[in-house]
């Protein structure tokens, strides 16, 4: 199985967020504050990546904003 890697602006397609929120949440998970982009980027020299999989499973686990 080969596993599809998205970079930030991919991953903020998907999530219908800016790559400044990427790069943003990346930032302050890195640094210890508070972020809610839990997904571990593969590191490919200095170049982020993430895997598909793992987006879709964070999308999945996120609660609805009415729950």
């Amino acid at each position: 199985m080969i596993t599809q890697l998205l970079n930030d602006r991919e991953l903020a397609k998907i999530t219908s967020m800016s790559t400044g929120w990427v790069r943003n949440q990346r930032w302050r998970r890195k640094h210890g504050e508070d972020h809610a982009l839990i997904i571990d980027a593969v590191m490919i020299g200095s170049t982020p990546r993430y895997r598909h999989e793992d987006v879709m499973a964070w999308i999945d686990g996120l609660e609805a904003a009415n729950d």
